[in-house]
């Protein structure tokens, strides 16, 4: 029985890939030399957890080096609707983005693109999230960058600017780990807690510190802008749907070589959500993206 069990796994798996195999996926074109089309989940643990899932889907590896580092990322695109929202997913410990992203280009078109990095966190010595430095004064303003990345920075967007409707905002997930507000917590990011240049903005009277939900501090939306004065109008309408929001402040004297930052500074647009929430959480950040989408269709 256990055998016979495994072999309708592995069939159904080997009928799913056919079916990606022979999809309509779009082509890279731009980026060929980087892209390679997948033949195998096996040696994708993000993508063999989730095979029964990825019907439809066009599934690539985009693998190039710099300063040493053979970068490796996961780029899935739905085959029936590749143009839409389209979101990128720096961490690769942060499982319940990559079920999440899954779920949000199923249900609303589009694609991701996901680093690779063995469920590690940084890639090599280097931060993912902190390496949009092209330049080596731009580089040495940033903590977290190790070298200047122009191959990497204009990779991953030019992939998500081919893929990314026009109008659509550049998009980011991200998962933290429980919040320290009190409550014996590791980690970093709170809704409780504002900095200089992240204005803590909670949509609800109570926050909750360890059930999770769309109340507990680690769940929240992060925009992004020039301007010192948070965009309250924007803010508003996060939370009319139920989403706590962090407004970060980008200048060029605090630049950190992250998405939001090069977003707002090099791509000079404020059009940025990077939807957060507790690790395990996906169900409660499968529903932020519904919520969110709501305002972006």
């Amino acid at each position: 029985m256990k055998n016979s069990k495994l072999t309708d796994k592995f069939l159904l798996s080997m009928i799913i890939l056919a079916s990606n195999l022979n999809a309509q996926c779009p082509s890279p074109s731009s980026i060929s030399k980087y892209a390679h089309k997948i033949k195998s989940y096996r040696s994708y643990p993000d993508l063999y957890g989730n095979q029964n899932r990825l019907n439809n889907l066009c599934l690539y590896q985009i693998s190039f080096t710099e300063n040493r580092l053979t970068w490796k990322m996961l780029l899935v695109i739905n085959s029936k609707h590749p143009k839409g929202a389209f979101w990128y997913l720096p961490h690769d410990n942060e499982n319940s983005a990559f079920d999440s992203a899954i779920y949000a280009i199923k249900k609303y078109g589009g694609g991701f693109l996901a680093v690779q990095s063995g469920g590690k966190r940084f890639f090599g010595y280097q931060d993912p999230n902190r390496n949009f430095g092209k330049d080596k004064k731009t580089s040495a303003m940033c903590k977290g960058q190790k070298y200047p990345s122009p191959i990497y920075t204009d990779t991953v967007f030019e992939i998500i600017d081919k893929f990314r409707s026009w109008g659509m905002p550049y998009l980011a997930l991200h998962n933290n780990a429980n919040g320290y507000s009190g409550n014996g917590g590791r980690g970093t990011i709170s809704i409780l807690k504002s900095s200089p240049h992240a204005k803590a903005f909670a949509a609800y009277k109570h926050i909750s510190r360890t059930q999770g939900g769309l109340s507990d501090e680690d769940s929240m939306v992060y925009i992004a802008g020039k301007s010192s004065n948070p965009p309250m109008s924007k803010i508003s309408q996060l939370h009319s749907l139920g989403l706590n929001v962090k407004y970060e402040w980008v200048d060029k004297k605090h630049y950190d070589c992250s998405m939001s930052n090069y977003v707002v500074l090099k791509k000079r647009t404020d059009n940025y959500y990077n939807i957060e929430t507790q690790m395990g959480d996906s169900n409660i950040q499968k529903l932020m993206i519904d919520r969110l989408m709501k305002i972006l269709y």
